[in-house]
Formats: C-alpha cells, structure tokens, sequence
C-alpha cells in the first residue's frame, strides 16, 4: 500500500472524527514524502529520518506547529496499529510545547480571529455549501481508490486530478468552516443608517437612473446579485448615511454623485 491509499482509508474511515485541517496538513504530508521520493512511496519504504525531517522543517516555519503536525503524527501511529509500517514512525514527529511568552497566543490563534459580520442568508448559503462539500468527500476517496488501482503512478492523470480536486474541496471546506465560527449575523432591526445587512436604493444624480444594492460583508459579496462589499467604492461611500444623503464615488470613468432615496433591513 502506498502512502496516498493509507491516507485516504484513514481520512475515510474517521470521517466525522478529522476536521479540515486535518485533511489539508496530511495531503500536504503524503506531497512531501512523494516529492522526496519522485514517485508514490510504499509505505514499508517510509523511513524515520524523512519523518523526523519533515517535523524539523515544520516546526522551524513557526506557526501553529500543533494543528499542522498532530494529524500526521496520529496518522502515523495509525500506520503502527494497523500493521501498515514496522516502525512506530509517530515517536520521530517532535512537537514541541507552547512556550509562555509565544506559545500560547500561536495555540489559541484560530480563537482570536475578528468577527465577520455577516447577513443571515449568507450564513445560511454557507452552512448549505459546506453541508454539500463535506457530502462529496466519499466520492473523492473512493475516486482516489480507483485511480490508485492503477499502479503505475508516474503518468497516472485520474489519480493526480482526484487529489487534486480533494485538495480543492478540503481548502474550501476550511474557509467556510472558519468563516461560520467568524461569522457574527446582523442584527435585522437594522436602523436607519447604512450598514452590513441593508438594502440601498441610489439615484444616480446626472441619469436619474434608481440602482439598488444590499450591503454585504467583503467575502459575502456578489455584484451580479447586487450585492456590494462595505469595502467597495459604493460601500465605502454610504457605510455610515441616512437616507436623503448625497455622496460621490470615484469611479474608473470619473465621480459620479448619488443620493441615497432609501434605507431598509
């Protein structure tokens, strides 16, 4: 068995048990022991000192040491239990501990993130989107199972398009499971002042013409459905006015000034 089919059967088999980080550092893993090798490494070939390398360069990049190198360590001593590998190759995966100064601001990292304020819709189409990747990883390793059949990996496309599609989805996965724990839905009563979550309506003040616009957070964001980032010309121009107000956006043909005729939530 070569190292990306054990990594597939153990991502398979504990599905509800790894989050994506998990997913994401051990694909990263099984690329660094491929590149070491050229090729798909059996994994009675994977030897102790290529592991121990790879969690000195790890731990020398800094970071939040924990979260990238506890999954292929718990992968590795997967390896031992099932009679995969001779060697317990876990005990060659060195973490090291928060120090008091650096440490414990890198381990609680993810928790300190700022909020993102977000519409209930969008939270909503998030939640949905991950619901359905998270749906499709099944199929992707039973994809990776089938190319791998195939044992010559030095021109196997199928396989490389497999991981690299699951690649795809486990970052997907990751942003928006970090944007819904970011996620700070706001409130509907509104007010009457622009802000994330209002719909705008504008009046272009030379066409006369009326535009309508909901305001939105920057990753929220989608101007084929009129939804505009706060961090936008727009955006930014009537973040904070009332109705009634007049405001000039610079745009790539020049400034162009228009009154806001309506503010709802």
């Amino acid at each position: 068995m070569d190292i990306g089919n054990a990594i597939s059967q153990y991502l398979s088999e504990r599905a509800n048990k790894l989050d994506s980080y998990a997913h994401q550092e051990l694909n990263r893993f099984a690329r660094a022991m491929r590149a070491v090798s050229g090729s798909e490494r059996p994994i009675d070939q994977l030897k102790a000192p290529q592991v121990a390398a790879y969690a000195e360069r790890e731990v020398a990049n800094g970071g939040d040491v924990h979260a990238r190198l506890r999954p292929v360590k718990d992968f590795l001593t997967y390896l031992g239990k099932k009679g995969f590998h001779s060697e317990n190759l876990s005990v060659h995966v060195k973490i090291p501990r928060p120090s008091v100064r650096g440490g414990m601001a890198v381990a609680s990292s993810r928790a300190t993130f700022q909020t993102m304020e977000m519409t209930q819709s969008g939270l909503e189409a998030r939640k949905k989107e991950l619901a359905d990747l998270k749906g499709q990883r099944p199929d992707i390793v039973q994809a990776i199972r089938i190319a791998a059949a195939d044992k010559d990996f030095r021109e196997n496309a199928p396989l490389d398009a497999a991981r690299e599609e699951q690649g795809k989805i486990e970052a997907r996965i990751r942003d928006l499971e970090e944007e819904i724990r970011r996620a700070e839905v706001v409130d509907s009563a509104g007010g009457s002042s622009v802000k994330v979550g209002a719909t705008v309506s504008l009046r272009d003040l030379e066409t006369k013409r009326d535009v309508t616009y909901t305001i939105v957070d920057t990753m929220e964001a989608d101007p084929s459905s009129f939804k505009i980032s706060v961090s936008s010309p727009v955006g930014a121009a009537i973040a904070g006015k009332t109705e009634g107000a007049e405001v000039s956006v610079q745009t790539p043909k020049g400034a162009r000034k228009y009154v806001i005729s309506k503010v709802k939530f």
